[in-house]
């Protein structure tokens, strides 16, 4: 929902700082009459800080902005006092030396993606999340003893926002596609996304971005076994399909969310590697 489409709407707000995660409970009621000042000044004060910028997720990180009507409904911000969005002073900081990934998580509505986003990024998990459109976050965490930082993009599922799936899936480096094992159905809508994958990444190069197949909701089915619907054999089965790594997750407790993305760090490093090929053998007579 764009903020003309209401007279009043939420919008959730964080601080600048990358261990900040959005609070369910921290948020500004906007109307789209409210001046942007009185928006910054109302969302500093919650925050105990004096907020001069606003930061609103991308497909490629988080843009400022500077009027009320840029802002939509649910989506989460961040507030500055005047520095710099965080990601951008890493960079400014060094950066550019980090190892980088740009990965997107898609799939049907209502499997779980933002749990599983939000799992991983914050480790915490609610259980009433309105459906995303798009909303980007920042992760560095080590894998196998080499720091690695993650611009992960959590998306839509929903089919009014089929538009926007070529540009969340075109650049990146690695995608996260997820099902729920209690909707068969859910399993059978990534092969809308994986048609794209192959289309967008025709090339020689791109055509190796690594997918890792989620399997979330596994502890709903552990509970109760009756409400499986995607056995674990033909989930590994859409994995091959895919050409892709098969994880079962429940992003509720937690259970292999963060393997996920540490198995994708591999892969993707495992394609960026040079490859090692045979150098021609020189004979002098």
């Amino acid at each position: 929902m764009l903020a003309g489409d209401a007279d009043v709407f939420r919008v959730y707000i964080r601080r600048n700082t990358e261990a900040s995660a959005v609070d369910v409970n921290m948020f500004v009621d906007v109307n789209n009459k409210m001046r942007f000042k009185k928006f910054l000044k109302a969302g500093g004060k919650k925050l105990g800080i004096k907020a001069s910028k606003c930061y609103v997720p991308s497909a490629n990180g988080h843009n400022e902005i500077r009027f009320i009507d840029e802002l939509r409904a649910d989506v989460a911000v961040v507030l500055s006092e005047g520095e710099p969005f965080f990601g951008d002073m890493t960079t400014a900081l060094g950066a550019r030396e980090q190892e980088t990934m740009l990965v997107s998580v898609l799939g049907a509505g209502g499997v779980g993606k933002s749990a599983c986003a939000l799992r991983f990024v914050r480790d915490f998990f609610v259980r009433d999340w309105d459906p995303t459109i798009e909303d980007a976050y920042r992760k560095t965490f080590a894998v196998d003893g080499k720091q690695c930082v993650i611009e992960l993009l959590d998306t839509a599922g929903q089919d009014d926002f089929q538009s926007l799936r070529h540009q969340w899936m075109e650049g990146k480096d690695g995608y996260v596609f997820v099902y729920s094992v209690d909707s068969k159905e859910s399993l059978k809508e990534l092969d809308q996304f994986y048609d794209l994958h192959k289309s967008i990444n025709s090339g020689l190069e791109r055509n190796k971005v690594p997918i890792i197949l989620v399997a979330n909701k596994k502890d709903l089915t552990d509970l109760d076994p009756k409400k499986r619907q995607v056995p674990l054999l033909e989930g590994k089965r859409q994995a091959e399909k895919f050409g892709a790594i098969h994880i079962e997750t429940s992003a509720a407790s937690g259970e292999h969310v963060t393997e996920v993305f540490e198995t994708l760090v591999r892969e993707v490093r495992k394609r960026r590697a040079p490859s090692k090929e045979k150098g021609s053998k020189c004979c002098i007579l």
